[in-house]
């Protein structure tokens, strides 16, 4: 493999956000992901005729920086406003919440375009050598550059840093390690018929094992098929992580059912091992200078997307500044 600029682990919203930016400024840039796909939480799959969002269920955008994508990709078709207000909103007015025109992946597809994206590539070692970073994968691949970062959640980031025996973290170790996640579980459910949930076709649960159910054919991405997403509350997701789906399916769609006018026709559960950050890093990236080492990510921008994207943002400015110009 060549040696890149830099190289970029993870493919979320933040991964390839910054790699957008060192890319514009003219660097090169490689990512990596371990899963199939990209977009990590923002994740949209097929079941049976329906196409359901099983990870993050829409974005809002306040930042200038944020926007600027989110005009592009709105401009472009790309993605679409799905509502302003929940039925039990009560405060006026409201602003857009948006997710893809066929998913919340649309965005994430969208950047990974015009960028070096290797998927299906599980880091399994780093290490340094002559002032480089080397990434080697499950696949017995390597990858080298001048700058890491690394935009995967924070516990994996620092149980790959590990593997380096390099002091890293600027004395920062106990408190990088002390950020914490919540786990969380769907279960997607396709119905013999509508749902029944009143516009737009989301409801925050408040009380029960789930905080979240979803109709995707309201939404917009499912135009053939009625495909429900439910989400469990955290201590349901602890207490039935190793769960058959056998098991945990069924309790989360009998909870579901007072709110569903249709029968489940099919069903199937995903487990989400980092869901929202509890205690998020107070600054949107960490910087090693001397490594040539950035981290960015959900661990750093907080719960919601726009969060992630900006730390996304802000590591490419924090590398520019680290990388010789070119």
């Amino acid at each position: 493999m060549h040696t890149t600029d830099v190289l970029i682990i993870g493919a979320g919203i933040s991964g390839l956000l910054c790699a957008t930016e060192l890319k514009q400024a003219g660097h090169s840039v490689r990512l990596l992901d371990k899963g199939r796909g990209l977009g990590g939480r923002m994740a949209t799959r097929r079941m049976a005729g329906g196409r359901l969002d099983h990870g993050a269920q829409y974005f809002t955008v306040r930042d200038a920086r944020f926007q600027k994508y989110v005009t592009t990709w709105f401009e472009a078709g790309v993605i679409q406003e799905w509502f302003r207000r929940l039925p039990e909103d009560t405060s006026p007015g409201g602003h857009p919440r948006y997710c893809g025109i066929n998913g919340m992946t649309d965005a994430p597809k969208f950047l990974a375009r015009d960028l070096e994206v290797h998927s299906s590539q599980q880091v399994t070692e780093l290490s340094r050598d002559t002032g480089l970073w080397i990434a080697r994968t499950a696949t017995g691949d390597s990858f080298l550059a001048k700058h890491l970062v690394i935009t995967a959640p924070l516990p994996q980031a620092l149980n790959l840093l590990d593997t380096t025996g390099l002091r890293y973290a600027n004395g920062s170790t106990e408190a990088l390690r002390a950020v914490r996640y919540e786990r969380g579980l769907a279960t997607l459910a396709i119905l013999d018929g509508p749902s029944g949930l009143p516009e737009p076709g989301g409801i925050k649960v408040p009380e029960g094992v789930l905080t979240w159910i979803a109709d995707n054919q309201q939404k917009g991405i499912s135009p053939e098929v009625t495909a429900v997403t439910l989400h469990a509350n955290p201590e349901f997701s602890d207490r039935h992580w190793d769960s058959d789906d056998a098991v945990r399916g069924p309790i989360m769609l009998k909870a579901a059912e007072p709110f569903l006018q249709s029968k489940v026709a099919d069903y199937s559960c995903h487990r989400w091992g980092f869901t929202k950050p509890i205690n998020p890093w107070p600054e949107p990236y960490f910087q090693n200078p001397g490594l040539q080492l950035t981290l960015a990510g959900d661990s750093f921008g907080g719960v919601r997307i726009e969060g992630a994207a900006l730390s996304g943002i802000q590591a490419a400015d924090a590398v520019l500044a680290n990388l010789a110009p070119h």
